[in-house]
C-alpha cells in the first residue's frame, strides 16, 4: 500500500498540481475533472487500510474519506501554493517583479474617518468573470482575510501555513 501511495505521489499528484501558480481551473466542470483521479486512488486507499467500504463509492463524502487517509483536496492544496508564492514575491524571497507590481498596498484618503478597516491588498475589481476569478484576484482575496489576523510581513512560516490552510478550507468563517 506504501508503494501505491509512493507511485501516485511521484507520478499522477505531481502532474495534477503542476504549475498551479499559473493554471488552476476556476470552473467547477474542470476541478472536478481534476478531483475525481485523487477520489478514485483515495477510496482505493481506504479500502485497503480499513478493509471494508460498505455500498462502495456512495456510503461515505469524499471530505471525510480523504481525512481518513490523510490527503488534502487538490484544489486547497492548489490554492496555498498559489498564496504562499505571493507571498514569498512580497517578502522578498523570490524575485518576479511582474507580479511584485500587480500586488497593491492599500492606502485610503482620510482613513480616521472611515468606520470600516480598510484591507491591505487592492483586489482588481473586473466585470468579467476571468478576471474576478483570475488566480492573482484570488490570491490577493485570500490574503487580506489573512491580514486581519496576522502581519504578512512578520509571522512565521508555520504559522502563515496553519491561518492560510484555515481561511481556504473554510471560507465563510
Amino acid at each position: 500500500m506504501k508503494a501505491v501511495t509512493v507511485l501516485y505521489n511521484a507520478l499522477v499528484s505531481s502532474q495534477l498540481e503542476a504549475n498551479a501558480v499559473i493554471w488552476a481551473p476556476n470552473e467547477t466542470k474542470y476541478s472536478l475533472m481534476l478531483e475525481r483521479m485523487q477520489n478514485k486512488l483515495i477510496r482505493y486507499l481506504y479500502l485497503r487500510i480499513y478493509g471494508v467500504y460498505p455500498f462502495y463509492p456512495l456510503m461515505y463524502p469524499t471530505l471525510f474519506v480523504l481525512g481518513m487517509v490523510g490527503y488534502k483536496e487538490l484544489r486547497a492544496r492548489r490554492e496555498f501554493t498559489l498564496v504562499a508564492c505571493i507571498v514569498d514575491v512580497m517578502r522578498g524571497r523570490t524575485h518576479n517583479p511582474d507580479v511584485l507590481m500587480q500586488v497593491r498596498l492599500c492606502v485610503p484618503e482620510g482613513y480616521v474617518r472611515r468606520r470600516r478597516r480598510p484591507t491591505l491588498l487592492e483586489v482588481p475589481i473586473g466585470r468579467t468573470n476571468s478576471l474576478k476569478e483570475a488566480p492573482m484576484t484570488r490570491a490577493l482575496r485570500i490574503l487580506n482575510v489573512i491580514s486581519e489576523q496576522r502581519d504578512l510581513y512578520c509571522c512565521a512560516l508555520s504559522e502563515f501555513t496553519r491561518i492560510a490552510n484555515w481561511v481556504i478550507y473554510y471560507p465563510n468563517r
